[in-house]
């Protein structure tokens, strides 16, 4: 009894041990590393290079913010050290990349002050170009959820020699289309700061429904290539059951994992966040829309209620 109740645990332990680590579904930080690596992809398009020619993307994180949505939905990350080392190990490894290459480097706001010297190191290092984004959600999540040292990010990156540009995580492809044209100034060595703010969903969602702002929710045409086999499913589980543990969940899987929304991925409005990402996300089938506020029109609590 004592054997079998010890394998039992331990196969318990190996679940919960190889579950992967990553955001919550519909968490900013994910539709910004979204739009990263979709950037390089048409910047790639817009200079015609296939293959060899192309340019490749490294991506250099802190641990926690910026690391979590990139490696586990993406796998874009290339290396993780501690907190506040994005930056410096990112102007390393540009030592021993190629003509070809381009680092974007990652931290979380709380992470910013971890290693502010490396931060400055990079935007005075005349011999590379450099984008460094900053997650900016008001919180260091990674060590127990303290709120962080203040920064007024225009006036600290300006004085450590960057241009600092805000982004609204949630509108992707305006991001992807930014990214596109910040490799080209990173390709003549520019300095940028790209601070993408109010990425929590689960914060912002309680902050707006304080102030009795009721958020909207997704919808689906009957074009979805999703929604038609999910009611395909329902049939076959009422008159063919014996079937439905051979069908796949999903017939397309761009939207659900692309933009790691839950409430896409089982076809339920209800666990719609308010995001609204998907309404800028290149749905195949042109199948998606959105209906109410949402957070990509604005992550301010005060504009959303005017609209």
């Amino acid at each position: 009894m004592a054997s079998t109740q010890q394998a039992k645990d331990k196969a318990t332990d190996e679940i919960t041990y190889l579950r992967p680590v990553s955001n919550c579904a519909g968490c900013g930080d994910t539709k910004v590393s979204w739009s990263v690596l979709e950037g390089i992809r048409r910047f790639n398009r817009k200079l015609k290079l296939k293959g060899k020619n192309k340019y490749e993307l490294i991506y250099v994180a802190d641990r926690g913010c910026g690391n979590l949505q990139g490696y586990h939905a993406y796998r874009i990350v290339d290396a993780i050290f501690c907190m506040g080392s994005g930056a410096i190990v990112g102007d390393g490894i540009k030592e021993s990349c190629s003509d070809k290459q381009i680092v974007v480097t990652a931290s979380g706001d709380g992470a910013f002050n971890f290693n502010i010297s490396g931060i400055k190191f990079a935007a005075k290092n005349q011999k590379f170009g450099a984008i460094n984004v900053i997650y900016n959600n008001y919180n260091i999540r990674m060590t127990g959820g303290q709120i962080p040292l203040e920064v007024d990010f225009d006036k600290e990156g300006l004085a450590l020699g960057f241009e600092v540009l805000h982004i609204n995580p949630y509108r992707v492809d305006d991001n992807a289309k930014l990214f596109s044209r910040l490799y080209e100034r990173y390709l003549k060595k520019e300095k940028i700061m790209v601070v993408a703010e109010g990425v929590c969903v689960l914060d912002m969602g309680k902050d707006v429904k304080g102030a009795g702002i009721r958020m909207g929710r997704f919808k689906r045409s009957e074009k979805c290539l999703d929604l038609k086999f999910f009611k395909e499913r329902e049939r076959m589980a009422r008159e063919e059951p014996e079937k439905l543990k051979d069908l796949p969940k999903f017939k397309c899987r761009l939207c659900g994992i692309g933009l790691r929304c839950h409430a896409l991925l089982n076809n339920d409005p209800n666990q719609c966040f308010g995001c609204g990402s998907c309404t800028q996300f290149p749905c195949p089938a042109g199948a998606l829309s959105f209906e109410g506020p949402s957070f990509s029109m604005s992550t301010n609590t005060e504009e959303l209620s005017k609209i």
